[in-house]
């Protein structure tokens, strides 16, 4: 999260407290940073998983429900996780996750049958940035569309440091180079797989 978004969060928070004549606490945090080892490291969940559904009415926060697409640490392909709490995931899409797992399930607030139940529940951490949006993207250098375009992931690399083996790449060639990047998906897969050894 760049300082001025973290400055006008606090700002809004400070003229919510003064409009309603309360005295509150805000606590804002900065990400850590990095580098994708020790990322991969801290995780006990790291995998591609596709979005299914979300639930935003009956726990604490919001929960989304998803399907293992490839494991690269922790539970099998085909095995359904629980993760959150940030908001903004797109259902359908596939992310890859670098999550915690929560000591404690994630019990609804009531009994509707609307909700998953109680499920074990996995947290994305660093603020957010352990959740990477997979999509095609044609922001990579070469001559021809099929060199420019491929499946990508996003990567904020202002917290995210990756090995030189695996370069990001941003829309605009003269951007600076801080904030969120696009790297080849097989790339940073492949990388994925050497850092976690053969699965099973």
């Amino acid at each position: 999260m760049s300082s001025f978004r973290l400055w006008i969060l606090l700002l809004l928070a400070l003229f919510s407290t003064m409009a309603c004549g309360q005295s509150q606490t805000v606590t804002i945090t900065e990400p850590g940073v990095y580098n994708i080892r020790d990322l991969f490291n801290t995780a006990s969940i790291v995998a591609v998983v596709k979005g299914l559904s979300r639930d935003t009415e009956n726990y604490e926060h919001d929960i989304y429900k998803g399907s293992i697409i490839r494991s690269f640490k922790g539970p099998p392909i085909g095995e359904v996780i629980y993760f959150g709490p940030f908001d903004g995931e797109r259902l359908g899409w596939e992310y890859v996750l670098f999550l915690k797992s929560d000591a404690k399930p994630a019990n609804p607030k009531t009994t509707v049958a609307t909700s998953y139940g109680t499920v074990r529940y996995s947290q994305i951490f660093n603020e957010g940035y352990s959740s990477m949006e997979t999509s095609y993207q044609c922001v990579f250098p070469g001559k021809e569309v099929r060199e420019q375009c491929d499946h990508a992931v996003r990567i904020c690399t202002d917290y995210i440091k990756l090995p030189k083996s695996v370069p990001a790449f941003s829309f605009e060639r003269n951007e600076p180079p801080f904030g969120c990047r696009w790297a080849r998906k097989s790339t940073f897969l492949s990388l994925l797989e050497t850092l976690g050894g053969p699965q099973k």
